[in-house]
């Protein structure tokens, strides 16, 4: 009975270590700020991806970062960032929608599921 209570408390902690919380997503001025700290593109954009952040840049957007010394290189791994997750949950989304159509077996024939006669 205390070897069950000891493995069940272990297995609880474990799971609580397991799950870490989301990162916070980073926001246009602190892409400028890191591009201000010299901080090169690639690093940049491994930041940008580790914390699943995703920029919806407007025209204005795009002025003002080229502004502030933003390469067009980041500006547009900025702008596909928004592409990437549309693609992303679009995948996810559909992903059991892809198979079929499945028939199933009733009454001695074959039919399909939700499928009007026309």
């Amino acid at each position: 009975m205390k070897h069950l209570l000891i493995f069940s408390m272990l297995g609880l902690l474990l799971t609580g270590c397991a799950s870490r919380p989301r990162p916070t997503p980073l926001t246009q001025p602190d892409v400028v700020a890191m591009v201000q700290a010299g901080m090169t593109d690639e690093d940049i954009m491994r930041q940008i991806d580790a914390t699943d952040t995703v920029f919806r840049l407007n025209a204005q957007d795009v002025v003002a970062l080229r502004d502030q010394g933003v390469s067009d290189r980041l500006i547009t791994f900025m702008m596909d960032t928004y592409t990437r997750a549309a693609v992303s949950a679009e995948r996810s989304a559909s992903f059991y929608h892809g198979y079929g159509p499945y028939y199933y077996p009733y009454r001695g024939y074959w039919y399909r599921p939700y499928h009007r006669c026309r």
